[in-house]
């Protein structure tokens, strides 16, 4: 067990936030304001309501909201009953919702106005449906609440991969806060800062270097109201960031792209850190964005099953823009070869990490998590090297995810969807280049088993999975490219 194990849990950062900064605003969300004081009653309301229902220590709730306040209560409000948070993508259709509630035992659903049939359609179809909320439960405090222990779990996420469907994450209200504490302890976050968050919190980068840091510095979290499409709001944004003064801004390249491509102005001086993560930042981005806000973009490296892992707060971010920066404390880092060798600094292999924040192991995947986790590491499937001084620089990755726009699409459950269409004989999805840098496309090469349309599967996807997985383009083949073992060669359908 790690020195981490014995720190108080996410709820007791709430209560020292309140106590130090009652009247400190803790969210900001268009026009409205919630105090940490108010968060921390909303937080002890909800939680006594859910015990009310017969909520309590253990038990999966589902949050199904996009990035508004009452995400940050519901988040902080089940942990606070002892229940497990199991936060999902708004976007997701009802196969997708259904895989989930079914996986955990989803008990409860909390969700909004535009979730709630859905959630409602998904439930009829289940024996032991979860009740369903589409709005936060009202209750009183209910005294006081358990106290869940550093090992307790504390959330169940979701993580992409090559298994065709997506594994679950749990982690424990330890693996949290030691998360919390090394990752606002790596920035100098303080209640003096102010957060810009337009990375979705229901994910590990959201949840964690947003959500979860304001929280434990005492911070200002601002929510950027309808982001999207973001192309058509990064004005908004820019004019945010300035009115709000912004401090901190953790986001994706996608949208620092964006950014500095706008054609309104914006003074951004007030920016001391910003930080991009989900994937590579292109050195075109990096130069934009400093060219035109005079404010370096530096890189954040972190998973779905470690939280964030290294942070670059380098000196000289201009010579090391390409790093992603050194582990943050409690993390290791071992690059290491086909063999699980150790190689030296600046020799290119497979990136392991243990971490005090990290998860213990996949949700009911025992085979699964002897390949993954080894002797207390993680075998990330992610590729880099580290230098001399110990910077991680990503190269590339192992596993066959494709990145749209920050969003990790597993073309495996993509594959699996289509593969049951009647008219798809074989089907292999591949990411394609955009024609920018560092962003790509879902493809799909299908095998048709008779008269099939493009614009067919397309729909067909559509209505089964969210919308950043559904294939941007079709190609029809007579056969598949294989190699003398019979496996499909991906790489001469990349084009």
């Amino acid at each position: 067990m790690t020195a981490h194990a014995s720190l108080a849990g996410v709820t007791e950062m709430l209560d020292a936030s309140a106590s130090a900064s009652a009247d400190r605003v803790a969210l900001v969300y268009g026009e409205e304001r919630v105090t940490y004081a108010d968060l921390a009653d909303q937080v002890e309301r909800l939680a006594g309501a859910l015990a009310a229902r017969g909520i309590g220590p253990g038990d999966p709730v589902a949050i199904l909201l996009p990035n508004v306040p009452a995400f940050a209560t519901a988040f902080l409000g089940v942990l606070r009953s002892g229940a497990v948070v199991v936060p999902l993508n708004p976007q997701f259709k009802e196969a997708e919702l259904e895989f989930h509630f079914r996986e955990c035992g989803v008990r409860a659903v909390i969700t909004d106005a535009d979730g709630i049939d859905s959630c409602r359609s998904v439930a009829a179809r289940l024996s032991d449906p979860p009740e369903l909320y589409d709005s936060l439960p009202e209750g009183e405090p209910a005294g006081p609440p358990p106290t869940p222990g550093p090992d307790d779990h504390a959330v169940f996420q979701y993580s992409s991969g090559s298994t065709g469907r997506p594994k679950r994450v749990p982690r424990t209200h330890g693996q949290l806060r030691a998360e919390a504490d090394s990752y606002v302890a790596a920035t100098g976050m303080s209640a003096e800062d102010t957060l810009f968050c337009t990375i979705p919190l229901f994910h590990t980068y959201g949840m964690g270097c947003c959500l979860l840091a304001a929280v434990r510095s005492g911070a200002t979290l601002v929510l950027f109201e309808d982001p999207n499409p973001f192309v058509l709001q990064r004005g908004r944004a820019l004019a945010l960031l300035e009115r709000e003064g912004v401090t901190l801004f953790p986001a994706v390249p996608f949208t620092f792209r964006l950014l500095a491509e706008a054609v309104e102005e914006a003074d951004l001086s007030g920016l001391r850190l910003c930080f991009s993560a989900a994937a590579a930042l292109p050195r075109s981005t990096f130069d934009a964005f400093h060219g035109r806000f005079g404010v370096p973009v530096r890189q954040l490296y972190g998973c779905t099953e470690a939280g964030a892992v290294t942070v670059n707060t380098d000196d000289d971010p201009y010579a090391t823009a390409a790093s992603a920066g050194r582990p943050i404390d409690g993390v290791e880092l071992r690059v290491v070869d086909a063999a699980g060798e150790p190689l030296e600094h600046g020799r290119i292999g497979e990136i392991l990490i243990r971490s005090a924040a990290m998860t213990a192991g996949y949700g009911d995947a025992e085979e699964l998590n002897r390949e993954a986790f080894r002797d207390g590491w993680f075998r990330s499937g992610d590729r880099g090297r580290v230098d001399e001084e110990g910077r991680l620089f990503i190269t590339g990755r192992k596993k066959l995810l494709i990145d749209v726009r920050g969003d990790k699409v597993d073309p495996i459950e993509v594959e699996d969807v289509l593969a049951v269409h009647p008219k798809v004989e074989e089907v292999v999805v591949v990411g394609v280049d955009s024609g920018v840098p560092g962003e790509e496309l879902v493809k799909a090469v299908v095998v048709p088993a008779g008269d099939c349309q493009e614009r067919e599967l397309i729909r067909y996807c559509r209505e089964r999975l969210a919308d950043y997985k559904v294939p941007s383009r079709v190609e029809f083949r007579e056969e598949m490219p294989v190699g003398t073992g019979g496996k499909v060669l991906r790489k001469y359908l990349i084009d």
